[in-house]
């Protein structure tokens, strides 16, 4: 899937546009090896024939470039650069498509700059929801430990592929090959470098959740714009009663649960995935003069 690179403000930018029709901007979650084609690749072919898809790689990430100043930005810092990203591209009104800290940067460009969003869908993501409260979150944040802390995990590509492994139900030969594609990249570029100047608060699963306690959860009960909520049964590090709690703080929002799926939903039940995308998007075909 060929894109673009894009000066955004002065950053070499990667950018999938595809289709036309109103606009749908999905962003990625934050990992090695992750960007915007290995998360929505799925995605970005079931929507282009009806909508406008735009999915780019954030700063840091997949082929734009890494921050100027060699140290790792944050899912909250990365908002500035994914507004510049919709601005250059005269975007509005667009639905807002974010998994995992993809949809805590959705949610918060919802809520500074409204003029972006008219719908919003948040995918499995820990880096959004509340926490529980009390012990009730340390089963999930061992998950998390567990699946994300790994200091070996790129000590070879087979190491990388195994440490990618909680992230999906089902083996998918697919999406192993492109992130096997990502892990050369990742070592070529220095992005496995650039995760190394993470925050104590990116890797410390008690304080990871300051970010939406803080820029996110406030504000979300203020939303009106229609808003989906996807939320996986097999996600460890994402319980459902996470996502519960914040389709309770959001009166705008419905959501729905998918079976036998880990983290990566959108490519475990891909089909099933792009049916409710289709529906959710639907009003904005529909109503389009």
């Amino acid at each position: 899937m060929e894109g673009q690179q894009l000066d955004i403000d002065g950053v070499s930018t990667y950018v999938i546009d595809r289709g036309e029709g109103p606009t749908v901007v999905l962003l990625h979650g934050a990992a090695v090896g992750v960007d915007a084609y290995i998360t929505w690749f799925r995605t970005i072919d079931a929507l282009a024939n009806d909508y406008r898809v735009i999915a780019f790689d954030q700063v840091g990430f997949g082929r734009t470039d890494l921050p100027a100043d060699g140290k790792y930005k944050d899912r909250l810092e990365r908002v500035d650069h994914a507004l510049s990203v919709l601005a250059h591209l005269n975007i509005r009104n667009a639905c807002l498509v974010g998994h995992s800290e993809g949809a805590f940067m959705a949610a918060r460009i919802a809520i500074v700059a409204p003029e972006f969003a008219e719908r919003l869908v948040i995918v499995t993501s820990g880096g959004t929801a509340p926490y529980l409260g009390g012990d009730n979150d340390e089963e999930w944040i061992a998950a998390s430990v567990a699946a994300y802390n790994d200091p070996h995990k790129m000590d070879s590509e087979a190491a990388f592929v195994r440490g990618n492994g909680h992230l999906s139900r089902n083996p998918d030969p697919e999406y192993e090959t492109i992130l096997i594609e990502n892990y050369h990249r990742a070592l070529a570029t220095g992005q496995d470098k650039l995760f190394t100047t993470l925050r104590s608060s990116d890797i410390d699963y008690h304080r990871y959740g300051d970010l939406q306690k803080e820029h996110v959860l406030p504000f979300v009960g203020e939303l009106t714009i229609p808003t989906l909520l996807v939320w996986a049964d097999g996600d460890a590090t994402v319980p459902v009663s996470r996502g519960l709690k914040l389709l309770d703080m959001m009166p705008s929002a419905e959501f729905h649960l998918f079976r036998d799926s880990a983290h990566n939903v959108m490519h475990d039940q891909a089909e099933k995935f792009e049916i409710l995308l289709h529906g959710f998007l639907d009003p904005m075909r529909l109503n389009k003069p």
